[in-house]
Order: structure tokens, then C-alpha cells, then sequence
């Protein structure tokens, strides 16, 4: 057996192989749009919640949504800028206020699915909410976190 057979393999009865499974309809993987305060968070460690503080009303974030000083269209605009140089990436759905988003990891190709609402907050203020999740595994090794962390500095740190 090959190598990176043998490494596929192992990948995957570590991560586990089968989709996550919403009995419960705590997560609905996929539904479009995801809404944010109903929002249940799953068990598995292979999510990551961004949100401002009281908007996911029954799921707790890992990380407090930043206050931008600008207009939600113009975090739209730097959303849009930002997920053009994302690799593997596809819009799944998008109503201007909510995109839908599935990127994939780049040698095994798992989807995750990012949910990202812009919250408007007057005219020259917003923020967003974030969920990034894994779609298959139990494990994505802070896949999620490193994404929407990396995202969260591009999005703070662009020009006004």
C-alpha cells in the first residue's frame, strides 16, 4: 500500500468519515441562511463561533465579534475583496447580508461551511457573526479558529 494511501487512511479514521449528523437540529449543516440567535452549538471540537455579544442568544461564542468604523456595505466590499484570494473557495448562497460560504481543505478536499451575516450598526458602524464548521470528522485540528482568526485581522486591518 502507498504512502499517502496508508496516510489517507489514518486521516481519516482519526477525523472520522461519516457527515455530522443534526438529530437534534442543533446545527443544520448547510441550510441557507443559518440563523445566528437560534444557533446551537454541536459537541464536536470542529467549529468556531464569532459573534457581538448577545446576538447568538443560545450558543456561546468562542471569540467576541470586533466593531468596525465603517458602513456594513463597506465590510461587504472588504469581505468580498478578501474571499477572492481565498483558495478552494465557493459561495454557496448570498443575499448581501448573508453569505454563504464552502471551502475546502486543500489535500483531502473536506468542506466547511462558513455562515457570515453583516450586522449594520449606523452609518459608519458594523460588525458580523461568524460560524465556520467542519461538515464531515469530529476533529479539524483549530482549522476553523486559524480561518476566521486570519480572516477577522484582514477585515480590521483593511483600508477604510
Amino acid at each position: 500500500m502507498s504512502t499517502r494511501l496508508t496516510l489517507a487512511i489514518l486521516l481519516l479514521s482519526i477525523m472520522g468519515c461519516a457527515p455530522t449528523v443534526d438529530t437534534d437540529n442543533t446545527i443544520d449543516v448547510g441550510r441557507v441562511p443559518l440563523e445566528f440567535g437560534q444557533l446551537k452549538r454541536r459537541e464536536s471540537p470542529n467549529d468556531y463561533l464569532v459573534c457581538p455579544t448577545d446576538y447568538c442568544r443560545k450558543a456561546k461564542p468562542d471569540r467576541i465579534s470586533p466593531e468596525l468604523a465603517v458602513s456594513a456595505a463597506n465590510l461587504r466590499t472588504r469581505l468580498d475583496a478578501l474571499l477572492i484570494k481565498e483558495p478552494r473557495t465557493r459561495i454557496v448562497s448570498d443575499d448581501r447580508a448573508h453569505v454563504v460560504i464552502e471551502q475546502r481543505s486543500a489535500i483531502f478536499r473536506f468542506p466547511d461551511l462558513i455562515d457570515i451575516e453583516l450586522i449594520d450598526l449606523g452609518p459608519a458602524k458594523s460588525t458580523l457573526a461568524i460560524f465556520s464548521r467542519s461538515k464531515y470528522g469530529y476533529y479539524d485540528f483549530g482549522a476553523n479558529k486559524r480561518r476566521i482568526d486570519s480572516w477577522l485581522r484582514e477585515l480590521v486591518a483593511s483600508p477604510k
